[in-house]
């Protein structure tokens, strides 16, 4: 029973440090990691990443998925598609391009190259909901955002099949394509019948004491996890979609203000129970994870992610603004926004480490750069956005 006192310790320690950096404007997330740096292999060696531990942050990691489904806002895509589309593809483009080419300068298996291109690629929505507030832009910038985990689920969906296959061949993109297209649109329709049309989540308001909306919320990521991996993808594609569901209650029609409060309501209090307890042991265990010999991260290898980490939002994103039409401060706000990394791609790289594909001084190195553009985006666009 030693990995009780283990979750606890874990627990504890990851929700106060978690708390005490959003106390300054921080991601909790940068807490939580850095609790699992410190009591794990890598520095103390208190506390070790079992297999009871996996279990706990693997449910994390679905909940994770599924509250960010959850919190996708399809109405604010239809009001700004194409200028976000535009943004969103050409940031992820040039990210994921100079994520490879920075890997596979220094010499690294392509595989290797395909999973840090695609951590680097995405944008931490949650990260940038909270810093960019209601400023000029936020509600294209959060798109955006949106769109990006959109378009790395796709990712996600094809390296996991890679991994699991041992490479990258047109026949498994073809396959993975229509599998994760053939999900979504299922999904998609089924969701428009049973949330939007029948009403069937807001009939489960009457036992909202009971805490009916929490299980079938918990139950549905589950089960669509199951069926993503049953189909060859990862869990977490149907734990993401599983959120895009319920998150289409938004669509519903209604006139009455008192409804739509109630709604919002029901909806932030299963992402606060679902993450309060549940998603810090992801992170957590993400650091738990990162190798305790150090000595095999390389200084210059570090540095040339972190530029690329910087330079591909930047410039693709920055890019994208122009062809659509934006000023240049406007452009250079957009892009220091997208900088933002966080949960999303500490799970492709946790994929990439389970499978043997991402070596363990890579892991290393990618989640420092994910944890500094974590703390420096916020800074950098309080500066460029005013």
């Amino acid at each position: 029973m030693e990995f009780l006192l283990d979750l606890l310790v874990l627990l504890l320690c990851a929700k106060v440090a978690g708390e005490l950096l959003r106390r300054f404007d921080f991601s909790p997330l940068l807490g939580e990691v850095a609790t699992g740096v410190v009591l794990g292999p890598a520095l103390l060696g208190w506390v070790s990443p079992n297999d009871y531990i996996r279990a706990v942050a693997m449910l994390g990691l679905v909940v994770l998925m599924l509250v960010a489904g959850m919190n996708s806002r399809f109405d604010l895509f239809v009001r700004v598609r194409f200028r976000a589309l535009a943004i969103a593809a050409s940031g992820m483009a040039a990210s994921l391009a100079l994520g490879f080419a920075a890997m596979y300068a220094w010499g690294y298996p392509t595989i290797t190259c395909l999973f840090v291109g695609a951590a680097l690629s995405n944008t931490a929505t949650e990260v940038v909901t909270r810093f960019v507030g209601a400023r000029p832009l936020a509600q294209l910038m959060t798109t955006v955002a949106f769109i990006d985990d959109i378009l790395a689920v796709y990712v996600i969906g094809i390296l996991s099949m890679a991994a699991r296959g041992g490479g990258l061949e047109l026949g498994l993109l073809v396959k993975a394509t229509i599998g994760i297209v053939a999900f979504l649109l299922v999904v998609g329709y089924l969701s428009r019948e049973l949330i939007v049309k029948r009403d069937v989540m807001r009939r489960l308001w009457r036992f909202e004491r009971g805490g009916i909306p929490i299980t079938f919320a918990l139950a549905l990521a589950l089960a669509l996890a199951v069926l993503a991996r049953r189909m060859g993808l990862h869990e977490i594609i149907g734990a993401y979609v599983a959120g895009l569901f319920i998150s289409r209650l938004r669509e519903r029609p209604d006139a009455l203000l008192v409804s739509r409060i109630r709604l919002n309501a029901m909806l932030e209090d299963i992402s606060t129970s679902f993450q309060t307890i549940l998603t810090p042991m992801f992170f957590a265990y993400v650091g738990l994870s990162l190798s305790p010999d150090w000595g095999s991260v390389r200084p210059a290898v570090l540095l040339t992610l972190v530029a690329a980490a910087f330079a591909g939002k930047l410039l693709g994103c920055g890019g994208g603004a122009a062809a659509a039409g934006y000023r240049r401060r406007d452009r250079l706000a957009i892009g220091v926004a997208m900088c933002a990394r966080g949960s999303l791609e500490l799970a492709v790289l946790l994929l990439g480490l389970e499978a043997g594909v991402v070596p363990a001084d890579v892991f290393a190195m990618m989640t420092v750069t994910t944890l500094v553009t974590t703390v420096a985006t916020p800074v950098l666009f309080r500066r460029v956005a005013g």
